[in-house]
């Protein structure tokens, strides 16, 4: 196998295909080890281990193809989880591939999946870096494994039933390169996301005080620079609410929150921290989320926000049943 590190376009049909080198894995891992921190939680593997009940592994890295950043130019990953999403893992897909940005790296962790979400994943798998499908302890598991695959210098996930909009993204983009190096390393940008469901826009502000009176950026609408990544786990304590855990560590950590005025994707209400199905649910997320908030602000600002959080979703609740009803 050449060890050149010569980029080369396999095809300039997608952003995954666009900016390529042939060279071993070997070269890829010294390369990464070189950037590592002391600090980091994850070490990079370029292919998982193999867990129980494997279904599958493939896309550009096991046919040798790998990717890195250059000055002006840094690589970018994406990273999708699953389970039986066949009904909108294509439409994730070609989200991702399509971008006009040409130094992407896309990763898919699917857990097993039983419906048709494997073929779907086979049917891309030459604009996808790297792929897997295996159990996995649920989607914060599986994230965790796509942050151990990740080579480039920012992640964003974009989990199935989710679609980047390419002109939203490309502003997180260049916002990211245009940053100085300190500041890039210690600042999470993020933009809008609309919500299917509701075509409303996300949560645009972020304080770092009094939580309960603002929102925290929605996940699939941020662009996390790759060392603030690997400091912090998705905790497998909390079932439906990880993704709030990580965005308050990083507020206590006195990371700075970097808005970008626009659109960047384009989410259902479905994902297991977004939708509260039902009030036996609500009760879970509300426990999860007094946890969290007791760990960061204490037992006076846990114990408002729950509350605020409990009544608002209660609302939603009542409202959606009545909508049912009509």
């Amino acid at each position: 196998m050449n060890s050149s590190n010569e980029m080369s376009c396999l095809d300039d049909g997608y952003s995954t295909t666009r900016h390529v080198r042939k060279v071993t894995p070997e070269v890829v891992l010294a390369e990464i080890k070189a950037e590592q921190k002391p600090e980091d939680q994850f070490g990079t593997v370029l292919f998982l281990p193999e867990a129980e009940g494997r279904q599958g592994e493939g896309g550009l890295r096991t046919q040798g193809y790998f990717k890195k950043s250059e000055t002006d130019k840094p690589l970018i990953t994406v990273v999708t989880v699953v389970f039986n999403g066949e009904a909108h893992l294509e439409e994730t897909i070609l989200s991702v591939i399509n971008q006009t940005y040409d130094n992407i790296e896309y990763i898919v962790i699917d857990g097993a999946s039983t419906d048709g979400t494997v073929d779907i994943i086979r049917k891309y798998e030459h604009a996808i870096d790297y792929w897997v499908s295996e159990k996995d302890g649920g989607i914060y598991d599986a994230m965790n494994k796509g942050i151990r695959c990740v080579t480039g210098q920012a992640i964003s996930f974009m989990n199935s039933g989710d679609c980047i909009l390419n002109h939203g993204f490309m502003y997180l983009i260049y916002r990211f390169i245009n940053m100085g190096h300190e500041n890039k390393e210690e600042t999470v940008i993020y933009g809008n996301n609309i919500w299917r469901d509701t075509l409303s826009p996300g949560f645009n502000w972020l304080p770092s005080y009094l939580p309960f009176l603002g929102r925290l950026p929605s996940h699939q609408a941020m662009l996390i620079p790759i060392g603030l990544q690997r400091r912090r786990s998705y905790l497998s304590n909390f079932s439906v609410s990880a993704d709030q855990d990580f965005k308050l560590h990083l507020v206590k950590l006195g990371i700075v929150y970097s808005h970008v005025s626009e659109n960047v994707c384009i989410s259902s209400v479905g994902g297991v921290s977004q939708h509260i199905k039902n009030h036996a649910n609500l009760i879970e997320r509300s426990i999860e989320t007094n946890r969290i908030f007791r760990n960061y602000y204490g037992y006076l600002w846990g114990a408002v926000y729950t509350f605020l959080f409990y009544i608002w979703n209660l609302r939603k609740i009542f409202i959606g049943s009545l909508r049912t009803h009509e």
